[in-house]
């Protein structure tokens, strides 16, 4: 868009009367200088550099370390683009050319943008596009051009700030790829970031735990003293050497048949052929699985799997990628056992043993011994794990087996004695994932009933938020409508009791991967290029940065005795580039700067904190500690993908509205979790019944209510919210967003009924690849009027009558605002009614319609 002018004179006359000249040098001494200091000034291409700098910058701004280099990079990043602004704002041509919005000149707008740019109400990626044509000394008719289409891209208006709570910061998990769309490049990487922050090496105790004192002990000690290995020159001497797979596999599969003849369980390889029960095709080297275990059509499969095992010739530098493929058999066992407690697992690099366990906050291990000098270790940790019994393994013993199948015995809330309640054999929901709160739901009923008559759902939620079945007691006093009806509720164990007797460090921070994926922890690096002393930092959970020069040699920077006196650094020199670019320009006004505040005309609810964030005062030593706890609910349903007609799903889906709204305005009760796991068909007995519900509301919290001091919640990030992606903090208006996410989901993927996998080259693919930024922009994209026609597009035959009623949801979800596609909360209460009885009369029009259509 071509600047407007304001004078008689033409866009040319008034660059030819005031050039810019010099007036930016300034400023490219000192981008060029923040470079070098970053240490990406030698890419050659300026795009490179100037997107670089963002998103080092942007990673600055989400990260949960307030005191962390990257915090200042973002600060001294944003401060540069602050300058870039006030120095074109001083321009004389600044004030010739008209502003976008038709009111005042052009120095007015970067006035109002730089204001928002300040408190954080804009992207700092969106100044790219000038900044790339100033630093490549572009002519100045393209320098403004940028600078206009800066302005005059339209934004969300500011929002009131009504409170300073902080929401519970959201990180990613790898729940999100399902079926064919398992590929390990991507959902690795994913992996990888979920466990991130929850990785602790060397934990002590873990051996004595895990290994000594066992009823099974004194069978190991006599296996070692059987075995006898012998010692030759400091080694073992029956040990392969090298140690190839194969080798390895032939010589261990003889030692244990020889020596581990009191087992239960038994060791078995599928390292050339992938175990079943599963799309994504992942082939563990060694397992174990109960003695005389079979395979099923022709496969072992990952429900028979107790221990995982993960086998390399030598130690290599692909610690990173081999640790990808290790968690990728712990996901699959989670996924296939998902009311598991933990799993144990083991590497062998060589001759050098890694012993870990896997638990819903994390994995762990305890420091790694050489099999060839401590063969009676080797030894014993084998065989006790031929040994262990299914507690021992992790496995969930509160759900017991009978000749009728799966069961628990319960005790009602209001009953004095535990009943016996029949599981479904299947859950009809569970996570993907292995760092989560593991939610698991089974059908259930009582052994003389017919029908099903409950769900049991079990869980791992923090201990830092309230019980579930606390906050469904408080719902049903409040006479909320359309929630599922507590039975019973009660905690069986936490990670805090699985994990005593252990001590552990700081957590391990993965760095970034080339697939951008999403709850990016960045570790700063040299280049390597021009400097053969590399630096290679990871960021600790306190804040704190720990180098590691190329001798191997550790050093801290910005301890905590430094962090007053960094924090003094960050003030003195940001403003110090602020400072020398304003002392040659103008200051921005009061009255430019507040002239935005008085564009709204209705009060907006602000989201009050970013939710990538974490409150102040987590102890982010201290691993995340979980309640296992089992929930009993009524009616029981289907999963929203199940329905029968297009008319019941229509139905099911009004009636979660009203359901929330209830949970909401009478209930006082946020729900912040609408996914398509969280929502069910109920087959309603009654007119008055609802026919779809929500139910889990482990992620929910009271109105008004304080941050839960989690550390942060697992989130599946097709159906976060704009703005929830965007690093705010939850609304009402976000959880119906949600919904509206879960709604096209549920047509685009399972309503053509042939495969329960998204069509090839479906735009929802991009909800749930890349960063949170860049999911958030892909779903900001399809949410106009020209973008949303490629999602109806998606909608199958079944469905071609119900996208006048997406096109209606959409209009009223993302109205336009200031000519811009508006994602924020109205707080008035005529305007929350006004928004859920929108969706709900749309709802009932489209059921009408339909009704009449089939009657």
């Amino acid at each position: 868009m071509p600047p407007i002018v304001m004078t008689q004179l033409s866009e040319s006359d008034i660059i030819a009367s005031n050039p810019i000249g010099d007036g930016l040098d300034r400023f490219r001494s000192l981008f060029r200088s923040m470079l070098k200091d970053l240490s990406i000034s030698e890419l050659q291409d300026v795009s490179a550099q100037v997107v670089h700098l963002t998103e080092v910058a942007n990673a600055g701004k989400t990260k949960n370390l307030c005191t962390s280099t990257f915090r200042l990079i973002y600060i001294d990043a944003r401060t540069l683009a602050l300058g870039l602004v006030i120095t074109l704002q001083a321009l004389p041509a600044a004030r010739f050319f008209q502003s976008p919005s038709g009111r005042g000149a052009l120095d007015s707008s970067l006035a109002v943008f730089y204001s928002r740019l300040s408190r954080d109400d804009i992207d700092i990626g969106s100044i790219i596009p000038l900044l790339e044509q100033v630093i490549k000394l572009a002519p100045d008719l393209d320098i403004w051009n940028a600078a206009f289409e800066l302005v005059a891209e339209p934004r969300t208006p500011p929002t009131v700030l009504n409170s300073s709570v902080h929401d519970t910061p959201v990180k990613s998990n790898s729940g999100s790829q399902q079926g064919s769309e398992q590929d390990h490049s991507d959902i690795d990487n994913r992996m990888l970031q979920e466990v991130s922050g929850c990785v602790y090496n060397n934990t002590k105790g873990f051996y004595e735990k895990y290994f000594e004192g066992r009823s099974w002990s004194s069978a190991t000690e006599r296996i070692v003293r059987e075995a006898d290995p012998q010692i030759a020159g400091d080694y073992w001497a029956d040990y392969p050497n090298p140690p190839s797979q194969d080798v390895f596999l032939e010589w261990f599969f003889e030692f244990q048949s020889k020596f581990f003849l009191e087992r239960r369980g038994t060791f078995y390889s599928s390292s050339s052929s992938p175990l079943g029960g599963s799309d994504c095709k992942r082939k563990p080297d060694i397992f174990l699985a109960l003695s005389n275990t079979a395979k099923r059509n022709g496969q072992y499969i990952w429900q028979d799997v107790r221990i995982i095992g993960e086998l390399k010739q030598s130690i290599s530098r692909k610690y990173r990628d081999e640790f990808k493929k290790f968690c990728g058999y712990a996901r699959e066992v989670f996924t296939s056992q998902p009311t598991r407690l933990f799993l144990h697992g083991f590497v062998i690099r060589g001759s050098i043993m890694e012993l870990w366990v896997f638990d819903r906050s994390g994995p762990y291990n305890r420091d790694t011994f050489d099999i060839r000098k401590d063969p009676n270790r080797f030894i014993i940790v084998m065989a006790g794990y031929t040994m262990m019994s299914d507690e021992e393994l992790g496995l969930n013993t509160y759900i017991k087996e009978d000749e009728h199948g799966k069961y628990i015995m319960f005790k009602a809330e209001d009953k004095t004695k535990e009943e016996k309640l029949c599981l479904e054999d299947k859950p009809i929901a569970l996570q993907h994932a292995i760092v989560c709160r593991g939610t698991t739901c089974y059908r259930a009923k009582r052994p003389d009933a017919e029908d099903w008559e409950f769900v049991v759902k079990f869980s791992w939620r923090s201990d830092k938020r309230r019980a579930e079945g606390e906050l469904l007691k408080l719902a049903r006093e409040r006479g909320v409508w359309g929630v599922a009806r507590l039975f019973g509720y009660q905690d069986l164990d936490s990670i805090a009791n699985l994990r005593q007797g252990l001590q552990f460090g700081k957590p391990r921070w993965f760095s970034k991967d080339n697939s951008g994926s999403a709850s990016q922890t960045l570790s700063r690096t040299k280049s390597t290029s021009s400097k053969k002393s590399q630096l290679r930092s990871s960021i600790l959970a306190d804040g704190r940065v720990t180098e590691l020069s190329s001798s191997g040699q550790k050093r801290k920077r910005y301890g905590k005795a430094d962090e007053l006196r960094q924090s003094k650094r960050s003030r003195s020199g940001s403003s110090g580039i602020l400072a020398d670019i304003t002392s040659q320009t103008n200051q921005v006004t009061t009255e430019q700067s507040g002239s935005a505040e008085g564009a709204n005309k209705c009060s907006i609810e602000k989201p009050k904190a970013t939710s990538l964030m974490p409150p102040k005062g987590v102890d982010d030593e201290s691993f995340d500690n979980r309640i296992f706890s089992c929930l009993v609910v009524s009616p029981p349903g289907r999963p929203i993908h199940e329905f029968k007609s297009v008319l019941e799903f229509l139905k099911a889906c009004r009636d979660v509205i009203k359901g929330h709204r209830s949970l909401y305005q009478d209930g006082k009760i946020l729900h912040r979790d609408v996914s398509k796991n969280n929502i069910i068909i109920t087959d309603a007995k009654k007119e008055e019944d609802p026919s779809g519900m929500l139910i889990d509301l482990d992620l929910a919290r009271e109105s008004g209510g304080g941050p839960s001091g989690a550390r942060h919640q697992t989130g599946t990030m097709e159906f976060m919210a704009i703005e929830v992606l965007e690093g705010r903090a939850h609304t009402y208006r976000h959880d119906l967003e949600s919904f509206f996410y879960v709604f096209l989901w549920v047509i685009i993927r399972h309503g053509w009924r042939t495969s329960d996998d998204l069509p090839v080259e479906s735009r929802l693919q991009e909800w749930y690849t890349g960063t949170y930024g860049r999911i958030a922009g892909a779903k900001r994209g399809v949410m106009d009027k020209i973008g949303f026609k490629s999602i109806i597009a998606e909608f199958p035959l079944q469905f071609e009558g119900v996208k006048h009623l997406a096109e209606e949801l959409r209009r009223i979800l993302f109205p336009i605002r200031d000519e811009a596609l508006f994602t924020g909360t109205y707080s008035e209460p005529k305007w929350v009614d006004s928004m859920y009885d929108g969706m709900i009369n749309a709802f009932n029009g489209a059921i009408g319609t339909y009704q009449r259509r089939y009657a």
